[in-house]
């Protein structure tokens, strides 16, 4: 471990009392959150995904929009933990049929711009109809400005929850299965005549990188979800100096900007994503500069 994350991690420590005596549950969610995206952000470089995890954030807003309008025919409502687990439920079914179907496409020879390109105007196109729907025709709770900012302060208790089970499982899925993920990444024609089902691989990462932007959408908001799911690995490559270390620093990244950036946004009163990608920012600027790494 470099300097630098050792900085990170005393920057982390110091942050955290700030953050959680504030709201232990709602920020260990956001720092989770975080954490996951970055841990996908991870596969996504190795896997050369960027078209289609920066596609994946446009299905999310369809998906979970169509969540909402769905929970509230099914169930009249989404004011409940049972509620708010039919809206993630319905949306990430939806979310992962379009990712699958883009999946589909790349695999079978379609380059992963133009998949992504389809399946970006396809997604844009109805959830302008589906949020115009949501905003007048269901009398439903239902704030657009939450889910294209975030809304991390004020989820409910339920949401939470939700959040910290479905980061849990991206974090622990990534940690079992990111170095063959990888292995299969760097050679797919020869680790498929070695007999490897690259394809279960490659369904995995879709499936994570649905989970990430469509699952946590209203942690991270839709206009920085692009930027937690991209950067963090990119990132981490200036810190870095092996695969191994490449993953432990792109979780110390993900683990350090959500934490600084949350407990800053408590601070200042300012969107605690639009910190945390700050900070990212920030963070690349320093590898760029000092040519630290690679």
């Amino acid at each position: 471990m470099n300097l630098y994350s050792i900085v990170f991690i005393i920057l982390t420590v110091a942050s955290l009392p700030i953050a959680l005596q504030h709201d232990p549950l709602r920020s260990t969610a956001f720092i989770l959150m975080a954490t996951a995206m970055s841990s996908t952000s991870f596969l996504v470089y190795y896997k050369r995904l960027e078209f289609l995890a920066a596609g994946s954030v446009h299905t999310s807003l369809l998906a979970v929009t169509l969540g909402y309008i769905g929970a509230y025919y099914v169930l009249g409502g989404v004011e409940s933990m049972h509620g708010y687990f039919t809206v993630f439920l319905l949306a990430i079914i939806v979310g992962l049929m379009i990712i699958y179907l883009i999946g589909v496409l790349i695999r079978r020879g379609v380059s992963q711009e133009k998949a992504s390109a389809i399946g970006v105007s396809l997604t844009t196109t109805l959830s302008v109809i589906a949020i115009q729907y949501a905003l007048t025709a269901i009398p439903i709770r239902y704030s657009l400005s939450s889910i294209i900012l975030g809304e991390p302060l004020l989820i409910s208790r339920d949401e939470a929850i939700i959040g910290v089970a479905i980061s849990l499982s991206i974090v622990v899925l990534s940690i079992l299965f990111h170095r063959e993920i990888v292995e299969t990444s760097i050679d797919p024609i020869s680790a498929s005549l070695t007999g490897i089902k690259t394809g279960v691989y490659d369904f995995l990462v879709y499936t994570l990188i649905g989970f990430s932007s469509i699952g946590l959408l209203k942690f991270a908001g839709y206009v920085m979800e692009h930027v937690l799911i991209l950067m963090p690995a990119t990132i981490a490559v200036y810190y870095s100096s092996s695969l191994r270390e490449h993953y432990v620093e792109t979780l110390v990244i993900g683990i350090s900007s959500s934490a600084i950036g949350y407990s800053l946004s408590l601070l200042s009163n300012t969107p605690p994503a639009g910190l945390t990608g700050l900070i990212l920012i920030l963070l690349l600027t320093i590898g760029l500069i000092r040519g630290v790494g690679k």
